[in-house]
């Protein structure tokens, strides 16, 4: 008997109830999902739905954050349903990578999810943010250039020249290295959206080096050695950032996202050198 034919036996088994099918077709068109996604959709109680996972289990696997999604095994298993080509070991590869970078199961994609929801309120937040932020930089002789904080006195619309620009470039690069290498045209607006959240962690820098020299009655001067501590901690936060959101937003495999999150960060140092050189 072939794999093909056992494969089939398999699945015409497995998928006897329509339930099941309709879970497998839903996973497939989702590329993950949650457990409160498959209750709700399926309106199945716990006993019945893991009943069914249970009878799917060659062709579903959880993963350590919890999401379920199709096995290798599951997507043949689609494309015999859907009449079409079964992937070859190469697009069974890409389908199946991470999309997104987890500690444990620990990762941004909750963070990144709550503010793609509705990237204008984000974009409203990050606005009010960097009006703050700018005024209090500039108090303080500290602008903010993509993700780096740097010990420069400038006028105030520079400062916010400086922010905006970063900003925007930022996601353009974000954007247009997704679409032009990859293909990946979807969540535009989400995607300039959460770019600005690499600026949160300067933000809060900022605020707190103003609300420091508040309490002692004084103007904070941060040394060199602390910044270059920050601007280590801070491209981190920016790559785990952009990387995360690509994954999440245009479905691109870890390894894609980290390219293009790395070629974002390699922009921002050599700007910041050019400025300082200048």
């Amino acid at each position: 008997m072939s794999d093909d034919t056992q494969l089939k036996m398999e699945l015409f088994s497995a998928l006897s109830h329509p339930i099941r099918r309709q879970m497998l077709e839903f996973i497939a068109k989702e590329k993950e999902v949650s457990y409160t996604q498959l209750t709700d959709t399926f309106e199945l109680k716990s006993g019945p739905l893991y009943h069914h996972l249970r009878k799917v289990s060659q062709f579903v696997y959880q993963r350590e954050d919890k999401k379920y999604c199709l096995t290798e095994e599951g997507l043949k298993a689609i494309a015999i349903l859907q009449g079409v080509d079964a992937p070859s070991f190469e697009e069974l590869d890409t389908l199946l990578k991470p999309k997104i970078i987890q500690i444990g199961k620990v990762s941004l994609a909750p963070f990144i999810r709550f503010f793609s929801n509705n990237p204008y309120h984000v974009y409203i937040e990050f606005i009010i943010l960097a009006v703050i932020s700018g005024y209090l930089g500039v108090t303080n002789k500290i602008i903010i250039v993509g993700n780096f904080v740097l010990n420069f006195e400038i006028s105030l619309v520079l400062a916010y020249v400086s922010m905006f620009a970063s900003w925007i470039f930022l996601a353009i690069v974000s954007e247009v290295l997704s679409r032009v290498f990859y293909k990946k045209k979807e969540n535009t607006i989400a995607i300039f959206g959460v770019t600005s959240l690499i600026f949160l962690p300067s933000f809060i820098f900022i605020l707190v080096v103003w609300l420091t020299g508040l309490i002692m009655g004084t103007t904070i001067v941060v040394p060199t050695i602390a910044l270059l501590i920050l601007h280590g901690i801070f491209q981190i936060w920016s790559f785990l950032v952009i990387a995360t959101a690509l994954g999440v937003l245009k479905d691109l495999s870890l390894e894609k996202s980290a390219i293009i999150a790395l070629i974002g960060n390699y922009i921002q140092i050599f700007s910041v050198i050019f400025i300082m050189l200048t």
